[in-house]
């Protein structure tokens, strides 16, 4: 299919110097619907662990109706090109038997969700957004509009899901209702297309190269923050009845609530404090923020949304990523930096997504600052009959046009690449290709 990409994949998170990892990741890779009907549309399920460990198994199988189960048409797999000097390099996947190719087409999702107040509505959105998107009319029309309306249903539709299990989410210290929310920043790949849907200060940035002779990248910020002193956000916060407040610096949507000793129904005497709260606009959660007279959340789940048709040519790497990563990295460093350690690093040496996320928390204890919960994804996209790239560790090659049944499942050994260890004059041991290797040992930024 010459509308299908082939990328390499990479995740990396770590808790930084939080108490709790609030950071999560969400990737499914899976079959489109037929154009029967509903009922057909199988329901897939994951393979592999999620959490810490990078690079998540992505690989998805379909259930078939009768209980049959078959591979889907993407794939996601190690492989090793071995030239003469033993590189590990990504291309088009190639097997000494047929490659069977499926006509049915092939949908990615990925997602990063940086939580707050608490874990619940971060990993209530990991579990739930995707399957609530993908039952919205419209979101597997080829109109790119109806798509784009389709994601903002699905995001308001996993809001309003979450008020649901507000009773068993954990209370506050005080007592009170969760407070928990999450930012959300997702993009779904299908053919050359990407749809991208964003709350809060979570990013999406792609790195392009215009011209073959430049020999940096350009960052494309797809996305743009959602801060409370942004003049549109304010206007909406403030038509609700809400309002925005600085605390220690920061602007902050106000959390205006009965004081905490008040019994009784809420009368016009009552007395309402008003807390700066919130250092984010748009969120999922958050259900603090709903306004009895408006019927409407202050801090609001709809998300803004966007296509971008990409080019492998053009477009080479997509990088998603919480502030954890962006409050130290600006989007140019970042893709740059993509781009500089695929030219230079070892095959098999860290993965692009692992050298951002270290790179960033070492600039957080650099700085003498808590580093924040820092999560990355990051696709490379790859030209079809280009010129191999270097493969390194934790990384996953993902052909959106091949089918998987050549292909071993996360976890087998193709999916990870041990690095030798050679000996050196001295007697001692060392790995190869391992930037800043000493130091990330000191914060735990390497395997757990």
């Amino acid at each position: 299919m010459n509308d299908s990409l082939l990328f390499r994949m990479s995740a990396f998170s770590d808790q930084g110097g939080r108490k709790y990892m609030e950071d999560v990741i969400e990737i499914r890779i899976e079959y489109e619907p037929t154009a029967s009907t509903d009922e057909d549309y199988p329901k897939s399920q994951r393979h592999g662990g999620q959490g810490k460990a990078e690079s998540a198994a992505a690989t998805q199988t379909v259930t078939e109706p009768h209980g049959l189960s078959r591979p889907g048409p993407a794939a996601a797999a190690w492989v090793e090109s071995l030239s003469d000097e033993d590189v590990c390099s990504v291309g088009t996947p190639a097997s000494s038997e047929t490659v069977v190719v499926d006509t049915r087409r092939s949908v990615a999702f990925f997602a990063v969700f940086d939580g707050h107040g608490g874990r619940e509505a971060a990993h209530f959105a990991s579990e739930h957004l995707w399957d609530l998107l993908k039952r919205q009319r419209g979101f597997w029309s080829q109109d790119h509009g109806e798509v784009c309306a389709a994601l903002r249903k699905g995001f308001i539709a996993c809001h309003h899901a979450m008020w649901k299990e507000l009773p068993e989410w954990p209370k506050t210290i005080t007592g009170l209702p969760s407070t928990s929310g999450t930012t959300a920043s997702v993009i779904v790949i299908r053919g050359v297309h990407m749809y991208v849907a964003h709350v809060g200060d979570s990013a999406v940035v792609v790195g392009v190269k215009e011209d073959n002779s430049d020999i940096t990248l350009q960052a494309l910020e797809i996305t743009q923050d959602h801060k409370p002193e942004l003049p549109k956000e304010k206007e909406r916060i403030e038509r609700l009845g809400g309002s925005v407040m600085k605390k220690s610096g920061v602007n902050r949507v106000v959390w205006k609530r009965p004081r905490l000793t008040h019994n009784g129904p809420v009368r016009r005497s009552t007395i309402i404090d008003q807390i700066p709260f919130l250092a984010v606009a748009r969120s999922l959660g958050d259900l603090w923020s709903y306004d009895f007279y408006s019927g409407e959340f202050v801090v609001s789940p709809e998300p803004d949304t966007t296509v971008m048709t990409l080019d492998p040519k053009r477009h080479r790497y997509i990088i998603l990523g919480s502030d954890g990563l962006w409050n130290m990295m600006p989007p140019k460093n970042a893709v740059n930096m993509c781009y500089s350690h695929d030219k230079m690093a070892g095959p098999k040496g860290m993965s692009c997504a692992r050298r951002l996320g270290c790179t960033a928390l070492l600039f957080w204890k650099e700085r003498m600052l808590r580093a924040d919960n820092t999560t990355v994804i990051v696709l490379a996209l790859q030209e079809r009959g280009g010129p191999p790239i270097p493969m390194h560790r934790d990384e996953i090659v993902v052909d959106m046009a091949t089918g998987i049944d050549q292909i071993p499942y996360p976890g087998t050994p193709y999916n990870t690449c041990e690095i030798q260890k050679a000996e050196h004059e001295d007697g001692m041991f060392y790995e190869e290709d391992e930037i800043y290797e000493e130091e990330h040992e000191r914060w735990t930024c390497l395997d757990w």
